[in-house]
């Protein structure tokens, strides 16, 4: 019923989740802020970018169709679909099509065929949080390596304002993530770390920020089992104009998780 929404340059950082909006009748894949044609050079090639998007999105996005037409989740935007199935035992096929594609999506629209330097406000955003920006990218490849089978790495910003870096597991994303209390969102906190409510909300509330997926898919056909060489080369397309707007969204309260 609601597509995920192309992000614009131009616009005001917003809310994630108003990136889902209603069109017509079904969930309709994002369009990109670049062509798949030539790749993501030197992160994807061409083919391994045609397939996450042309083939595996598009199998996830009519999953979603066939299992939400007709129910109660129908009409409603994926972040909802998702937040509001990860709290059903029963929806758990549906909860897992809903994160994959909203993961993969966050994912490739953190992508750029035109990258820029990071802007300098951000660069030290980070930094502030992680002792430098070095390290934080330290971290953020430590925390994706650590990785045994599917998962992703986030950036995250809670709602203290604070950056932590963490992993999810196959499918997970960090807005349907629970914890005992604040301090277990350190930096390089794992998901299986994860698995209590807090203050009687379901779920932590955490806005992502960056995230690089560590499914096989993405990096088997470009790197075979060279993980270190697909995660150092992300860095070199990551769209840190995209990462600033997520921040000063994060940080004017537009959290993703309620």
């Amino acid at each position: 019923m609601f597509r995920l929404v192309s992000r614009s340059r131009t616009f005001t950082a917003q809310p994630l989740m108003q990136r889902f909006v209603s069109v017509r009748k079904l969930h309709q894949r994002a369009i990109l802020p670049y062509d798949t044609e030539s790749g993501l050079q030197p992160f994807l090639s061409a083919p391994s970018l045609d397939f996450l998007y042309n083939m595996r999105q598009l199998e996830l996005v009519n999953s979603i169709n066939r299992l939400t037409e007709g129910t109660e989740y129908e009409k409603k935007p994926l972040y909802d679909v998702i937040y509001q199935s990860a709290q059903n035992p029963s929806q758990y096929a549906l909860l897992n099509y809903a994160s994959q594609a909203w993961n993969i999506d966050f994912f490739l629209q953190s992508l750029t065929n035109d990258p820029r330097p990071i802007r300098e406000d951000v660069k030290r955003q980070i930094a502030s949080q992680f002792g430098s920006f070095d390290r934080f990218k330290d971290v953020f490849a430590q925390c994706a390596l650590a990785l045994f089978g599917n998962g992703w790495a986030w950036l995250v910003l809670n709602e203290s304002g604070k950056l932590s870096v963490m992993n999810t597991f196959n499918s997970g994303t960090p807005f349907t993530a629970k914890s005992r209390n604040e301090k277990s969102l350190q930096r390089g906190t794992s998901y299986a770390k994860i698995s209590h409510g807090i203050e009687g909300r379901p779920f932590v509330k955490l806005t992502p920020v960056l995230c690089l997926s560590m499914w096989q898919e993405s990096f088997l056909p470009d790197y075979g089992l060279d993980r270190e060489t697909y995660v150092s080369r992300f860095w070199d397309v990551v769209d840190w104009a995209v990462v600033h707007e997520r921040l000063m969204g994060g940080r004017s309260g537009l959290q993703m998780a309620r």
